[in-house]
């Protein structure tokens, strides 16, 4: 269809441009279908013991030279010194992978996100924290096809974290910042009954 019509050079390179934006997003878009059904795979899964910082470790170092690229920096700070826990580690890697996406998508550049953990009541508390535009807290932002600011994407991603969590026995939420920086921190807060602490080494 874009051949079809006569245009100058500079329109045929506008029209190429707008054609394979809408490719990007349609490819989004069946990528995430397909993850809903991995997903439901991955609930199948059989559980194994994972020590989660050092998940979370490894997870912000591949992330770091993503957002250094960006020209974002990307900050982590881990308590206690480990934390084993019996679960789906696929559904963990999908939330915490949509959690640092999402932060740096939206933080503007030299600017940062932070990753960190601690102990709360109900287990281990992990939070992504971003300098981003922040967020409509009365939108359902877990709602399929719900999306936030003008960035790209179909809206599927915070579905599939939330989904994932559900199977995973673990709470989910994202808020705006109250320290009066623009941004959000997204949180997931592993169920301590699945999980124990390591000792310091």
């Amino acid at each position: 269809m874009t051949l079809i019509k006569k245009r100058s050079p500079e329109e045929y390179i506008d029209a190429l441009n707008t054609t394979n934006r809408t490719i990007d997003e349609m490819n989004i878009i069946v990528s995430n279908i397909l993850n809903i059904g991995r997903q439901e795979g991955a609930q199948l899964e059989k559980p194994v013991e994972v020590d989660v910082i050092t998940f979370l470790r490894e997870k912000a170092n591949d992330f770091k030279l993503l957002a250094h690229n960006d020209g974002k920096n990307l900050h982590m700070n881990f308590e206690p010194n480990g934390f084993m826990a019996t679960m789906q580690v696929s559904l963990l890697n999908q939330i915490i992978q949509n959690f640092l996406q999402n932060a740096i998508k939206f933080t503007e550049k030299e600017k940062s996100v932070t990753l960190t953990s601690r102990q709360s009541e109900f287990g281990l508390l992990i939070e992504v924290t971003d300098e981003g535009c922040g967020i409509d807290e009365s939108i359902d932002l877990f709602a399929p096809f719900k999306r936030q600011g003008n960035k790209s994407g179909v809206g599927l991603g915070l579905f599939l974290a939330k989904s994932a969590a559900d199977a995973l026995g673990a709470k989910i939420k994202i808020r705006n910042r109250t320290d009066g920086i623009d941004g959000t921190i997204s949180s997931l807060e592993i169920n301590s009954k699945l999980s124990c602490i390591l000792p310091k080494r």
